[in-house]
């Protein structure tokens, strides 16, 4: 993660953005969960959220999927667009 700007505490910048017309904040060990139509459930646990040199921002997190039949399987650390990311995983999960 040494492309992407850190804070001056080393902490990784949180951000805040759009969804629906209203502010959303983002940080990291939140989880959110989608649903497929074939009904697997893929999660997402937010790992930092940080700009790259362009000034774009993106989240680090990790996936991992379960089937209806009940089959896991753990997709590992992955990065996407701040953007990319809220468009694709829309539902928080509260503890």
């Amino acid at each position: 993660m040494s492309w992407l700007n850190m804070s001056s505490t080393g902490r990784a910048i949180e951000n805040v953005f759009h969804r629906g017309g209203q502010l959303e904040y983002i940080e990291a060990g939140e989880t959110y969960h989608r649903v497929h139509e074939d009904h697997m459930e893929e999660t997402a646990e937010v790992l930092s959220v940080a700009y790259d040199p362009y000034g774009i921002p993106h989240v680090r997190f990790h996936v991992s999927f379960r089937r209806p039949n009940r089959n896991f399987f753990d997709g590992g650390a992955r990065m996407l667009a701040l953007s990319s990311f809220t468009d694709r995983y829309t539902e928080l999960v509260v503890n």
